[in-house]
């Protein structure tokens, strides 16, 4: 098993490992047992049945997990409980920028549009060198306007996204791939639908705060 396939692999095993630890935080179960049994089905996940591991399965039908979504699930497990300000402006921060490139992204790739963006992400000269120069343009700019602002998730994702892909990480040879998915694209953008409802209904986003504060 090469890095590559370990690397594909635990994502998958971490966002099933997320996706427990969240319905085990739902039903309020004390955050060491949330642990514990998150890290025993991220390495029951490794272990074959019949043949392949349950995360070999998944791996089949959602494919690899970008680096930026390693680094959000993995940030979640260090910190499950975001109420700081400083903690949520970093995450919807990402999100926004990954709903914003993705409505762009998966229209124009799917072939909506003249041009082809996920071409760009190979970074090299069969495609053109304007489009691979532009889209490095943005990136490093994403990543100054990331240090500029002490977005440090962001910039983590960025330098982290793209050094992966500079050392072959992942089996994918875009960039794109290593920046965001579609599984992070489809949550991204519901968080970002959540947040414009709560703008528009402040009274049910300040009630609900409320009541999820008498129940804690």
């Amino acid at each position: 098993m090469n890095l590559q396939t370990i690397i594909g692999l635990s994502g998958v095993s971490l966002l099933l490992s997320v996706i427990l630890f969240r319905v085990l935080n739902f039903f309020k179960i004390r955050k060491y047992y949330a642990y514990f049994f998150s890290a025993l089905l991220f390495i029951i996940s490794f272990i074959s049945f019949s043949g392949d591991s349950i995360n070999i399965y998944l791996r089949g039908l959602i494919n690899d997990l970008s680096i930026t979504s390693i680094i959000l699930l993995s940030y979640y497990l260090y910190q499950p409980d975001r109420d700081k300000k400083g903690d949520k402006k970093e995450t919807s921060t990402v999100f926004f920028i990954i709903t914003i490139t993705g409505l762009f992204f998966y229209p124009t790739a799917l072939g909506f549009g003249a041009i082809d963006p996920y071409a760009w992400g190979f970074l090299n000269k069969d495609h053109g060198l304007l489009p691979s120069a532009l889209f490095l343009s943005l990136l490093f700019g994403l990543m100054l306007y990331a240090l500029v602002k002490k977005q440090t998730l962001l910039l983590l994702s960025l330098v982290l996204s793209t050094f992966a892909y500079q050392f072959e990480l992942l089996e994918s040879r875009n960039i794109w791939d290593y920046l965001f998915d579609p599984l992070l694209f489809i949550y991204a953008l519901m968080a970002m639908l959540n947040f414009l409802f709560s703008l528009l209904n402040p009274e049910k986003s300040v009630k609900a705060e409320r009541d999820k504060a008498i129940i804690e």
